[in-house]
């Protein structure tokens, strides 16, 4: 078992075995915050830092048998997965458990508004919990820059939430996958749930697979083939045969947007959006500054 789960199932442990959704959320996240380390990583949502992998999580245990089929978070099994844990994680858990003691529903969700106001930037419900001087002061740990603008990222290395959590800190309103096959290994990341989180984290999905590269042109790469030839070939032979989709693209980034182009390498020296992104930057329509983050 994946250890983030048994945080997950000793958390609802020492919280006596159930806990309503909401609460469960925000007792993760906080504790996750506390100890420092990303068992699960959360982004801005509608009611504050949300964890997708944490839900999927769930649906996973309901299967295996561990929680029950229900709304709330509800242990099914008998099975002490505190005592599973590090000692170090166990310790923390159950101080953790000491320092909340029974703050839960609307008085929890406050004090993690307070504590950390960066992400209250999408929440629906901030106005039921603060008055409008106080929002002013949380809006204080947002990035409110609109300025329209292109960027790069790639996910390698990074989960559904802590990637979408990157995107919203940089204000981006329209995601372009440009990968020619955009399936993936790594959860949250192939196109059908893909386009579902970035569409209900509040952002536009495009996918434009004829700016890829095709699986067949990478093969080999690392051995055979050097990034530099794959770029090269991938510059002079595909980009010149797809400026009806260069054309889309540009013509978006003109747009009062901030686009983010996706792929999967981290460094974006080793991955075709920077060839992509020079081959924009030649073209005279082309009129935004480009960030890789």
């Amino acid at each position: 078992m994946y250890y983030r789960r048994k945080i997950l199932l000793a958390l609802i442990e020492v919280f006596g075995g159930s806990l309503p959704s909401t609460d469960c959320e925000k007792l993760l996240f906080n504790f996750c915050q506390q100890t420092g380390k990303n068992h699960y990583d959360f982004f801005p949502y509608k009611f504050g830092p949300f964890s997708f992998l944490s839900y999927y999580d769930k649906r996973r245990m309901i299967d295996l048998g561990l929680l029950k089929k229900a709304d709330d978070f509800q242990l099914s099994t008998k099975h002490s997965y505190l005592n599973e844990l590090t000692p170090a994680d166990k310790t923390a858990l159950l101080k953790f458990k000491s320092q909340i003691g029974d703050l839960r529903g609307d008085k929890l969700v406050k004090k993690i508004y307070r504590d950390f106001p960066q992400y209250t930037s999408r929440s629906k419900i901030a106005g039921r919990h603060f008055s409008a001087d106080e929002i002013n002061q949380l809006q204080f740990a947002w990035n409110t820059d609109t300025k329209p603008g292109v960027f790069s990222i790639g996910y390698e290395g990074l989960t559904i939430d802590s990637f979408l959590h990157k995107l919203i800190a940089n204000n981006i309103t329209v995601v372009v996958d440009v990968r020619n096959n955009p399936q993936s290994m790594k959860y949250g990341f192939s196109k059908k749930s893909f386009k579902q989180y970035i569409e209900s984290a509040g952002m536009k999905y495009i996918h434009i697979p004829e700016l890829g590269i095709p699986s067949s042109m990478r093969k080999g790469l690392g051995e055979s083939v050097s990034h530099k030839s794959l770029f090269k070939t991938y510059e002079t032979k595909l980009l010149p045969n797809h400026e009806t989709e260069i054309k889309q693209l540009i013509d978006l980034t003109n747009q009062s947007e901030r686009i983010a182009l996706v792929c999967f390498e981290a460094d974006h020296n080793f991955c075709h959006r920077h060839t992509l992104i020079e081959h924009l930057q030649e073209h005279k329509s082309f009129k935004r500054a480009v960030i890789h983050l």
